[in-house]
């Protein structure tokens, strides 16, 4: 029985710039899956927060019409995480970073979508509880999770 007929992932604030602000090609794929509803990305408050105090910075806030066009075209891609997130046992060495990495961990399997240095090079123990974890730009994110084969049938 699969987990989730979609992917869950979850998104750093660079990796949603770049979908939502630059529209970077590197992350065209991506956003075509977010807005066919074939991904199911995850936030939560602080990230949330993040963003939208990145998205009041000069170099990203034009006029507030345009902020707020950009504000609900980003939340119409994300389902929230109320409950209060638990610290992982993964720590990040960039204490900005370790929210991404404490909701991936409860919404594993999924993936971690990251550029930052510091996530990337947790790739490896995070494979170990199901966290997938990509800048996008060096691989595809391919929509049928490497986990799937894992999942018992019921």
């Amino acid at each position: 029985m699969k987990l989730s007929e979609k992917t869950r992932i979850v998104v750093d604030t660079n990796i949603l710039l770049d979908i939502i602000f630059f529209e970077d090609p590197h992350v065209e794929g991506l956003k075509n899956a977010l807005e066919n509803g074939q991904l199911e990305a995850w936030s939560c408050d602080l990230i949330w927060e993040e963003f939208l105090d990145v998205m009041r910075r000069p170099a990203f806030y034009k006029n507030e019409e345009t902020y707020q066009k950009m504000i609900e075209k980003a939340l119409k891609y994300f389902q929230f995480e109320v409950s209060k997130i638990p610290p992982s046992t993964y720590k990040c060495r960039d204490p900005d970073d370790q929210t991404f990495i404490d909701l991936a961990v409860i919404k594993a399997p999924c993936w971690l979508i990251s550029r930052d240095l510091e996530v990337l090079k947790l790739a490896k123990k995070l494979k170990l509880v199901n966290v997938e974890v990509t800048s996008n730009k060096k691989t595809k994110l391919s929509l049928t999770p490497p986990w799937e084969s894992l999942i018992q049938i019921a």
